[in-house]
């Protein structure tokens, strides 16, 4: 696990390491936290949730951070942060281009996500960051995917019960194309996968728990939130031991609301939406 006050490191198996390694935890935190130095960071996807939170604070920790945004992009999320724009559409080669040249950075960030009615940020539009980026010499490459990502099997299914493949089906795959171009490149990439997010339409996102956590475990999902998702990403930002890995966000704590979340998210029926909240709450899985 990458991550600080409040967080849990976790061994490949998905369970809490024992006590005697309390004091590695701590020493692990620390040695992440020095070796991380100032640098250009090129964010896709700067305006959403998720990338506001990530640039905000990569600013306030003294990176120099370039937002590629759309010109008609809203940015409420972004202002007052001390940051430069690279204004183009990742649908636009030439524009992204453009901003790599403008940028020059050292590590690329992407968090794109996709929205109803328009054409989709991933598979090769992504691809093409990834190609770019490694031809401008990028010393790291950070994708957020999604647990899942790959083809729409039986296995997968198996593997993964929390997850809408009928919804998400077509995503996934494009995802999965993302992260074999990471793997297939010279770049230090990390792939950080997450299984559900707690939003809702009209309602603001819950604030962090501080209890988030990364694991290499891949059988490991469940939900998380922006705000943590966001400082455990940030925290890999210039770490090398970040580097070649893929990881799972995911917060335990959270899985007593998850039930009600989920239920509500994916009723078909808006009015079975109140019935939710009577569901009885459900706990993590053991690790």
């Amino acid at each position: 696990m990458i991550g600080g006050f409040g967080a849990f490191l976790r061994d490949e198996k998905g369970g809490v390491m024992k006590a005697f390694h309390a004091l590695f935890t701590v020493a692990l935190a620390f040695s992440l936290s020095i070796e991380a130095q100032a640098e250009s960071v090129l964010v896709f996807g700067a305006t959403g949730h998720t990338g506001s939170r990530i640039s905000k604070i990569l600013a306030a920790e003294g990176h120099q951070v370039t937002a590629f945004v759309r010109p008609s992009s809203k940015r409420e999320r972004l202002t007052g942060v001390d940051l430069q724009y690279a204004l183009g559409d990742v649908l636009d080669f030439e524009s992204v281009e453009a901003a790599f040249e403008q940028s020059k950075p050292d590590v690329v960030v992407a968090v794109l996500q996709s929205r109803r009615g328009q054409p989709s940020p991933h598979g090769e539009p992504e691809v093409a960051i990834v190609k770019l980026a490694e031809q401008s010499g990028v010393s790291q490459f950070i994708y957020l995917s999604s647990v899942g990502a790959g083809p729409d099997t039986v296995a997968q299914r198996t593997r993964y019960p929390d997850i809408n493949f009928d919804l998400f089906a077509e995503g996934l795959v494009e995802k999965a194309r993302v992260e074999t171009a990471l793997r297939s490149s010279t770049l230090n990439y990390t792939i950080i996968r997450s299984g559900s997010i707690l939003v809702e339409f009209g309602r603001e996102p819950p604030p962090g728990t501080g209890r988030g956590y990364f694991t290499e475990n891949q059988d490991v999902t469940g939900p998380i939130t922006y705000d943590d998702l966001a400082i455990l990403m940030t925290r890999c930002v210039g770490t090398s031991g970040c580097y070649g890995k893929i990881y799972h966000a995911t917060d335990d704590t959270l899985w007593p609301e998850y039930s009600h979340w989920r239920c509500r998210r994916f009723a078909p029926l808006a009015e079975l939406g109140p019935a939710c909240d009577h569901l009885r709450p459900i706990s993590a899985p053991k690790r």
